[in-house]
């Protein structure tokens, strides 16, 4: 049987930014797109704002002073030199992975069952925290449309623990009690 895990950097843009000033930890941080029109990544805290992506920044300009929000615009070069570091910390744990997205990839868990997939997840947030100071989670599952619906369960804390979901594991019921927790246009964005 076919396994795969999703690993998908959290709240990548801008955990890149943060990843060179220590003093943003805790901060509110946006990236802008081009020209810096509108809000193209989120940290974590600003989200806890409520403020939605693709927000003009010239109407977010009040309330970043307010919450202290820390505006970046987009460093394309450095997002793809953090991703094909994380490629490259991935690769250590699957001869095959597939780039899914510039802060996405699917590695192929076939015949890893006797490491534990739960295990084997945390393991590769673990090293790509430690040895990147990037946040990822892992959702595992026998598809990869299921591996992406396991990552966003995990990204969401509806299933799994501290950040890894494994559908592999879960009881075809309460599976389907978590389908029907899933807004299906939340885990492709659209």
């Amino acid at each position: 049987m076919p396994v795969f895990a999703l690993v998908d950097c959290n709240n990548f843009y801008a955990s890149c930014e943060k990843l060179f000033d220590p003093k943003l930890k805790d901060r509110p941080v946006v990236v802008l797109s081009n020209n810096d029109g509108c809000v193209v990544a989120r940290s974590a805290e600003v989200k806890a704002l409520g403020i939605p992506m693709g927000v003009p920044w010239f109407k977010l300009r009040d309330e970043a002073k307010r919450y202290g929000i820390v505006a970046f615009s987009s460093n394309y070069s450095l997002y793809a030199d953090l991703s094909n570091r994380v490629v490259e910390v991935l690769s250590m744990f699957s001869p095959n992975i597939e780039v899914y997205s510039i802060d996405e990839s699917f590695l192929d868990l076939s015949g890893f069952e006797r490491v534990g997939y739960q295990a084997y997840g945390a393991e590769i947030r673990q090293r790509v925290a430690d040895w990147l100071g990037l946040a990822v989670c892992v959702g595992i599952g026998s598809s990869k449309t299921l591996a992406k619906l396991a990552n966003h369960a995990a990204k969401k804390n509806l299933a799994g623990k501290e950040g890894v979901c494994d559908f592999t594991t879960m009881m075809p019921a309460a599976l389907d009690a978590l389908f029907g927790r899933i807004e299906v246009g939340e885990v492709w964005g659209v």
